[in-house]
């Protein structure tokens, strides 16, 4: 059986290249961990569909709350155990992730979500003076186990990223997707920001707007 960190026997490692240095496997009890000892799941881009799909058989559009929702508690609960790693492996047990580097927290965080097939992602700070920022995702797991529908499908992904940030910024923040590939665009684009910012956003997303004139119409 191998050891996983709950054991105590895996050393600090701050970079993970592949998907087998991430997530270490109990062979007997046919369950995985990952580097931190959190329990994992494998799921294929059939499950995503079909999860999707049965929600909206259910209950219609408020499947896309409730996908965004599980979203969310998944980003609040991942940043948290992400912070406590990152104030032991760089905080010396003391310093804490905002007052480190901004970019450098974020790109360490997003990084094993993208060995997980959760896709690469770019993230745009340059608007912290209007509170928001811009994630871009390519390969989206949501979007591309769904057929072009012609509107935006990654709610989970915009809960996760508002759970994330509300932790980090310390204060509720909220995220829409402006952009998907499920929409025929070939990336994923979404603003996280306060609540009046991303009503302002949807209100222009659903008069038809596109991310660039959404972007135009609330800077």
């Amino acid at each position: 059986m191998p050891i996983h960190p709950a054991d105590g026997g895996v050393k600090n490692k701050h970079t993970y290249l592949n998907l087998e240095e991430f997530v270490s496997r109990d062979e007997e009890a046919h369950k995985l961990y990952l580097r931190d000892g959190q329990r994992a799941v494998y799921a294929s881009e059939d499950f995503v569909a079909s999860l999707h799909m049965g929600l909206h058989e259910e209950v219609d559009d408020a499947a896309n709350l409730i996908m965004y929702r599980c979203g969310y508690q998944w980003g609040v609960q991942d940043m948290k155990r992400y912070a406590n790693r990152m104030r032991q492996e760089y905080g010396g047990g003391k310093t804490e992730i905002w007052q480190m580097n901004r970019k450098f927290v974020w790109e360490s965080w997003w990084w094993p979500l993208t060995v997980e097939g959760w896709g690469g992602w770019t993230l745009d700070l340059g608007y912290e003076k209007q509170e928001m920022v811009f994630a871009t995702i390519h390969n989206s797991a949501v979007a591309k186990s769904m057929e072009r529908v012609g509107k935006p499908v990654c709610h989970m992904y915009a809960g996760m990223f508002a759970g994330a940030f509300s932790v980090y910024e310390r204060e509720e923040r909220d995220c829409i997707e402006i952009q998907c590939y499920a929409m025929d665009n070939d990336c994923c684009k979404f603003l996280i920001g306060k609540q009046k910012r991303v009503n302002a956003a949807e209100f222009w997303r659903r008069e038809g707007a596109n991310a660039n004139e959404i972007l135009e119409k609330i800077v």
